[in-house]
């Protein structure tokens, strides 16, 4: 996917993307560890800046605007996965992801499976995916309760985090990143 559309689909998958039409540009903010920051509208609306542009944008091959994008490069580098693997706001877009489908789902692990798979890929897992995604579950939720153990926290504040982890990494697989 372009850059524009990576982002309005991330925000989209966790049902946090504006669509509101028409009206002014939506700024941009600068966060303390340097990340170029926009918010919820289309990407069409973001605030476009010289020096600042979006960092997410900027990962994916935003066109320089100035003057003008005869053609848009494509690149496939490190950055790239990097950026979506660790940025803090990505991560939240995973957790309201999970929210969305354990509303739909409820905790039914399968059945959440099957519509982060269908939100995100639209289609269904395969065989090999579901029960790839079904232990991955089940050992993120081990781990998510064991560190909420060592915490002293209570068991029931785990399974968003598992549920979570899981959308963050369909999120970042190619299947999700690559048309074809």
């Amino acid at each position: 996917m372009d850059a524009e559309e990576l982002r309005d689909t991330l925000l989209a998958l966790g049902g946090q993307l504006d669509e509101t039409r028409f009206g002014p540009a939506e700024p941009v903010t600068i966060r303390a560890d340097g990340l170029v920051l926009s918010g919820k509208r289309r990407s069409i609306y973001v605030q476009q800046l010289r020096k600042q542009s979006p960092s997410l944008l900027e990962s994916f091959d935003l066109p320089a605007m100035n003057p003008n994008c005869l053609q848009r490069t494509d690149s496939l580098v490190a950055p790239q996965a990097l950026h979506l693997l660790n940025d803090s706001s990505i991560r939240e877009m995973a957790r309201q992801f999970a929210t969305r489908v354990r509303r739909v789902a409820g905790d039914n692990p399968m059945r959440q499976v099957e519509h982060i798979y269908w939100v995100a890929l639209s289609r269904p897992p395969s065989v090999e995916e579901m029960k790839i995604c079904l232990e991955s579950l089940a050992s993120f939720a081990r781990q998510s309760t064991a560190d909420v153990a060592l915490a002293g926290e209570s068991k029931a504040e785990s399974s968003p985090d598992a549920l979570a982890t899981l959308c963050h990494t369909v999120m970042n697989s190619a299947a999700f990143l690559y048309l074809d």
